[in-house]
């Protein structure tokens, strides 16, 4: 059993190589500093896109510019996009403007309505983007790297020959398939438990099954004929994608297991045994299982050739109910089970043969597929653990407890089985054999969880500490990975619109002076600032000495004051004239007034205002 992974989460930058070199470049941080980064680009983007309504305003403003004289609701939508940096603000601005000019302009929504939805458009993007750029957490995927400073592998102390070292191993392998059969059971198969099966880059090894495979022993072994062994084949499980073993593809192996399966009759059996001939395969691994029934008594017959029953058997009770069921066929029924490995180089299709544990690490050793040096690396590690996935080491350690029909016997009773029980049994030794392969492979990165008396932490060296450092597992709460990428588009973008936007309308503005190009759309853009909007209004009212009229921003003689006069009319408010309550004529028939509310202190002129009537069309 492994020691937790989440204790040794790498935080910080690395490289997932299922996406290549530039989309898997991922930075994990912890849950606090992820949450920051994550509201800070929601902030960020919301900015941006101010930005971007900065320059669409501007390139409208400039567009719109003219040496002509305009009506008063095009110099009002010009002075919206000057000023209006918010485009939810210069939507309601604009809408705000339609609606006043309603009975005095020509068609004044047609004419609005469009700037209207380019602001909205505008903000309704940008405010999604900034939602959405938290999915740059997604982009990084749901796996992260693990580094542990007690990463290796359990070796003996001494002898591997001891009792203690006997013992030792005893215990590691009864733990270890303990875990394994827990998760398999969990995450293999059509039931699942999800919370249990997020330990691993892939929640379960997939296989192939084969029900009429050929016998993988002599042919009068196989008492349903030649094509009636059960074969489970995984394919070639690739180091990266299924077992998480981060790499790029000039590094990775190929691992593929292939199990063969057969009931059979036995005849006597020992403990220690050498196969006889017909069991004999030089090339795999052969485990054999031997089954008593002892009283186990079953309901109904069963033709399961690894559970036969169909001898039956009457009990009457005390009250004279009379029972049928069951006794087996064989006082003991045999399973036997071919296990055999290989060794593939995905970069030139290379493959050991298909064969046994000692024969494939030979092999191996031999670099008969030629591995380059990291892909060496990788093989060994999965060869320390390929001698724990043999079908009989699935077992050994439990008994009849590893039997799925144990789980449905009371008081001696077994219920009915089907006639592919045996299959059920051996695809359940399998599946714990995957989940040990993945528990072993994570092992491998986080050390083990318990060392017995007898065995020490084996640490890899020089080249082999890599594999201390690559092995990737699911997601843990407590932390969060950023695509580096997505990070990158937001900042490089974000950045590019903010700059362009506070340095263009200067930009364009030095141009225009020194070609001598429209320079009354530049002037026009200065002048529909509000500053200088306020600048040109006070100053026509004569109020204030003031400098910098062609400035973003107008300065005023230090002295000086300015405001608003007293007496001001306040349903149409000027600077410079008092309206008098008394007048009843419109604005378009007023007589000029000569008189300066403020008189002559502090201003630069006496301004005598001239009414005018003025087309609004």
């Amino acid at each position: 059993m492994s020691k937790p992974a989440a204790a040794y989460v790498h935080i910080g930058p690395w490289i997932n190589w299922s996406h290549g070199l530039v989309l898997g470049s991922t930075i994990t941080l912890n849950e606090r500093d992820g949450k920051l980064l994550t509201a800070f680009l929601g902030i960020f983007v919301t900015a941006a896109g101010v930005s971007c309504w900065k320059l669409t305003s501007f390139a409208l403003h400039q567009y719109r510019g003219s040496r002509e004289p305009q009506n008063g609701i095009i110099h009002q939508q010009q002075a919206i996009l000057r000023n209006t940096g918010d485009p939810l603000g210069a939507s309601f601005e604009f809408a705000q403007l339609a609606w006043y000019w309603r009975k005095h302009a020509l068609r004044p929504f047609i004419r609005t309505l469009p700037l209207v939805a380019l602001a909205l458009v505008n903000f309704v993007l940008f405010g999604l983007a900034g939602v959405f750029s938290s999915e740059v957490t997604k982009a990084a995927g749901n796996e992260t790297l693990i580094r542990s400073p007690d990463c290796g592998f359990l070796n003996f102390t001494g002898n591997a020959g001891t009792q203690q070292s006997l013992a030792a191993t005893n215990s590691v392998d009864v733990n270890d398939t303990l875990a394994a059969t827990t998760y398999s059971r969990a995450c293999y198969g059509s039931t699942q438990n999800l919370l249990q099966c997020t330990r691993y880059p892939q929640q379960q090894l997939p296989w192939k099954v084969n029900q009429n495979a050929s016998c993988p022993f002599t042919n009068d072994l196989c008492i349903y004929g030649d094509s009636s062994a059960y074969e489970m084949d995984t394919g070639h499980i690739d180091s990266h994608q299924a077992l998480g073993i981060n790499a790029p593809n000039s590094e990775r192996v190929q691992y593929r297991k292939v199990t063969t399966s057969i009931p059979y009759f036995a005849g006597q059996a020992v403990n220690s045994w050498y196969p006889v001939d017909a069991l004999n395969r030089t090339d795999a691994d052969v485990s054999l299982f031997l089954l008593a029934s002892n009283s186990i008594i079953y309901e109904a017959p069963v033709t399961d050739p690894f559970y036969a029953a169909s001898i039956p058997y009457d009990l009457t009770t005390s009250d004279g109910t009379n029972f049928t069921y069951y006794q087996p066929d064989r006082w003991v029924n045999a399973l036997a089970c071919t296990d055999q490995h290989q060794y593939c180089n995905p970069i030139n299709k290379q493959c050991t043969p298909l064969t046994s544990f000692n024969l494939a690490s030979n092999a191996l050793f031999g670099n008969r597929i030629s591995l380059n040096q990291a892909q060496m690396m990788t093989a060994l590690r999965l060869d320390l653990i390929t001698e724990f996935l043999t079908t009989y080491s699935s077992v050994r350690s439990r008994g009849a407890n590893a039997l799925r029909a144990s789980e449905t016997v009371n008081d001696l009773s077994q219920i009915p089985l089907p006639n592919t029980q045996w299959m059920t049994e051996v695809s359940t030794w399998f599946a714990v054999s995957m989940a040990k392969l993945q528990q072993k492979i994570t092992e491998y990165a986080t050390g083990p969880g318990f060392i017995p008396d007898g065995m020490v932490l084996s640490r890899p060296v020089d080249i082999q500490e890599k594999m201390c450092k690559n092995q990737i597992v699911k997601s843990f709460s407590g932390t969060i990975s950023f695509s580096v990428l997505g990070v990158a588009i937001i900042l490089l973008v974000g950045t590019a619109l903010i700059l362009t936007s506070l340095m263009l309308p200067l930009v364009i503005g030095l141009l225009r002076q020194w070609l001598k190009w429209k320079e009354h759309k530049g002037l026009q853009w200065t002048l529909d600032g509000f500053l200088q909007l306020q600048r040109l209004a006070y100053e026509e009212a004569g109020q204030g000495h003031w400098s910098g009229g062609t400035s973003p921003v107008p300065l005023m003689r230090e002295n000086d004051l300015i405001g608003v006069p007293e007496g001001v009319d306040t349903e149409h408010p000027r600077l410079g004239h008092v309206r008098r309550n008394s007048e009843s004529e419109s604005v378009a028939n007023r007589t000029p007034e000569s008189e300066s509310l403020m008189g002559d202190k502090g201003m630069r002129y006496k301004v005598e205002a001239v009414a005018a009537h003025h087309d609004y069309r």
